[in-house]
């Protein structure tokens, strides 16, 4: 009976850090994209490093320091061939609109007739208030990753030392709170690791159908498209529909209705791919959940948290299970 009792207060003390838990993610709701940013990097980056380590024998922090070095590699590589992309794209559709055929074809001369009076439409200072606007929340959107990827790198290479002065809460008077904080939140974080690790091979398993469609089809710049497939292929489900738009447009400007219409097939099937096997299928096999289950679990987080609500979506709901011991989640 004393066995009984004391195992349900220990369940009363771990629903009770919980909800403080719950409360601290609330109070700081504003921060919790810079913190998440930081979590998946930080994550990656470690495991990262310990392949490297093991692979060139490396020691941890030189294996960082290289890990680090890579990703702002690619990631320069990535703003000057997207850069490039962007401008041959504004060049391409300025020349586009300018060209007489606009006005010679019955079907483009009523899109480019509705396009005109549209503009005309707008209010200029409405127009410039809005770009301005999305300025800002591009600005802060790279502010946050810029800031992540810091922040990483720190916690990275100092995570020995913080290991182990995060040990003075667990010798504290206040040891039982802290031991429970650190369990819930690290098998959190490993969850979200884990099931973050099989979106980036999803990712990757995309951009490599997509680019082979491009190839065939001799897209400009597939440098720049492949890794702005790549990225919003890291958005499950709807990465995918997001890539469409600059994918159409310059499907048009190198070819006709015929090429927009390669695309828009291609891009349904990878997106049906995605949709119903591949994300499903691996998320599935990592959280041995029941397809119809992920599905309707991407669908409502995307209500509730936006985009975000696709990326910790799925991981919430395994960690929810696997704290109330529905279903344990095996992490290898």
């Amino acid at each position: 009976m004393n066995i009984l009792s004391s195992w349900q207060k220990r369940q009363l003390y771990r629903y009770f850090v919980l909800l403080v838990i719950i409360l601290l993610i609330f109070f700081l709701r504003q921060f919790m994209s810079l913190l998440l940013l930081t979590i998946i990097f930080s994550y990656l980056a470690i495991n990262a490093a310990k392949r490297l380590s093991r692979f060139l024998k490396l020691s941890r922090s030189f294996a960082i320091v290289a890990v680090y070095a890579i990703f702002i590699a690619i990631i320069a590589l990535s703003i000057n061939h997207g850069a490039s992309t962007v401008v041959h794209q504004v060049k391409s559709m300025i020349t586009l609109t300018m060209d007489s055929s606009w006005h010679a074809n019955g079907f483009l001369k009523d899109i480019y007739k509705n396009i005109h009076q549209y503009i005309n439409s707008l209010n200029t200072d409405q127009l410039i208030s809005k770009g301005f606007s999305q300025l800002n929340q591009v600005g802060h959107v790279l502010y946050e990753l810029v800031l992540a990827l810091l922040f990483s790198f720190i916690f990275s290479m100092t995570y020995p030392q913080l290991k182990s002065w995060s040990l003075n809460f667990l010798h504290s008077p206040y040891k039982k709170f802290f031991g429970e904080f650190y369990i819930i939140v690290h098998r959190f974080i490993i969850i979200l690791g884990r099931l973050f690790e099989v979106q980036l091979l999803i990712g990757v398993i995309n951009t490599i159908a997509m680019v082979i469609v491009l190839y065939f089809l001799h897209f400009p710049y597939l440098i720049g498209f492949t890794i702005l497939i790549f990225i919003l292929g890291l958005i499950p489900v709807f990465g995918v529909v997001i890539s469409l738009v600059p994918l159409a447009i310059t499907a048009f400007i190198i070819g006709n209705w015929h090429t927009v219409l390669i695309i828009l097939i291609a891009v349904a099937c990878i997106h049906f791919l995605e949709s119903y096997f591949l994300h499903p299928h691996f998320m599935s096999q990592r959280t041995h959940m029941p397809i119809l289950v992920i599905l309707l679990n991407l669908i409502i987080m995307e209500k509730i948290f936006g985009v975000w609500g696709l990326v910790i979506g799925l991981p919430i709901l395994t960690f929810l299970l696997d704290f109330f011991r529905i279903q344990k989640f095996h992490s290898q």
